[in-house]
């Protein structure tokens, strides 16, 4: 009896045992969902962290950039101190601060103390082996090519598409330099490069006259084609025109012949379209150009805490810069001009001075 008892209990609480693993998937399941949870959490924690330095780095990138424009413009205004004093303008050719020179003048580079905010390092090159503008347009631009390290045998033009979204530019440009005599109306322009007009003339030495001016400048009318030329030799009266050879990328054309003096200007301007320009040169030596007494080069880096930006610009010598002061045109007017003269070859009649005659054709409406 007492063993059948015992067997009897034992088999009772057998099944209460197995009802208390019953919890066990519950517990799992919110283990996991804890995981998750977490998870999403720390995710979205760090993407908050990170907006939060995207945030900050944007803002420090700004301090940094008006920090290098800083260093840009009290170079600048140095410069041009320089030039209204008649001092010839330095290079600065390492970052610390000059401890003697023209340099020595500029004001501490530190912008903001507190916010570590300052342009830790700032170059000038006053002689640049090219000379580079934005866009040259119908208004003509005043250009010295002045060396400083020899006689200038050479120049190389290039001038880029004025649009730059236009991939294949040459497409609809002249075949070849046989049409290059042959100028159309704006609207019948289709090609991707404008016509680029130079005038240069050689200024160096001690007999400039008008008479020499008018017996040494080359004017040229660089028409952008297909299969052109890339080089014509400098000379007055020569070159009229000339078709350029240009691809997708840019037109380039060289000018050689130039050894007799190191100091030429150039008036620069485009007809149809605008069109970013550089030049460099070679020497009679074989060296690239120093350009100087042209364009200064400076360099600037601003730095706010941790994040750096540089800048670098090119600004023209003097306070005036190349902008031509001159008219382009022999005769502007607010109003219609009516034309009382003719001339031809051998030929020349004028009408009455002093009245309009309705008798006389050029000035009908």
């Amino acid at each position: 009896m007492h063993t059948k008892q015992k067997n009897s209990v034992v088999t009772a609480q057998t099944p209460a045992i197995h009802q208390d693993q019953k919890g066990m998937v519950a517990i799992m399941v919110t283990m996991i969902l804890m995981i998750v949870i977490s998870l999403i959490v720390m995710g979205f924690a760090q993407i908050s962290r990170r907006n939060q330095r995207t945030t900050l780095d944007r803002q420090l990138s700004t301090q940094a950039f008006y920090a290098a424009e800083s260093g840009i413009n009290d170079a600048r205004k140095l410069i041009n101190t320089q030039i209204q004093n008649g001092n010839a303008v330095q290079s600065k050719t390492t970052c610390g601060a000059a401890t003697n020179g023209m340099y020595a003048n500029l004001p501490s580079n530190v912008i903001d103390s507190n916010s570590d905010v300052s342009y830790t390092c700032l170059l000038v090159n006053a002689q640049p082996t090219s000379l580079r503008y934005d866009k040259i347009e119908d208004q003509s631009t005043i250009i010295p090519l002045i060396s400083g390290n020899g006689n200038i045998e050479s120049i190389t033009i290039t001038w880029k598409k004025a649009d730059q979204g236009n991939a294949t530019p040459i497409t609809n440009c002249p075949n070849g330099p046989s049409v290059a005599q042959e100028f159309s109306v704006n609207a019948s322009w289709n090609c991707g490069y404008g016509v680029f007009r130079f005038d240069l003339v050689p200024v160096g030495g001690s007999g400039l006259t008008t008479n020499t001016l008018q017996t040494t400048t080359m004017t040229t009318f660089a028409v952008p084609t297909k299969n052109g030329t890339n080089g014509i030799t400098f000379g007055a009266n020569t070159n009229a025109a000339a078709g350029v050879k240009c691809d997708n990328t840019n037109c380039t054309l060289k000018v050689s012949g130039m050894a007799a003096s190191d100091q030429y200007y150039m008036r620069a301007r485009t007809i149809y379209k605008g069109a970013p320009l550089e030049i460099t040169g070679q020497t009679s030596g074989g060296q690239e150009v120093q350009f100087t007494n042209s364009q200064v080069v400076i360099d600037a880096t601003g730095k706010a805490q941790d994040v750096l930006r540089r800048l670098q610009v090119r600004v023209p010598v003097g306070e005036v810069g190349s902008q031509n002061q001159l008219p382009d045109n022999a005769l502007q007017s607010n109003d219609s001009v009516c034309k009382r003269f003719s001339v031809m070859d051998n030929y020349y009649v004028s009408a009455v001075p002093g009245t309009i005659s309705d008798s006389n054709v050029l000035c009908q409406p």
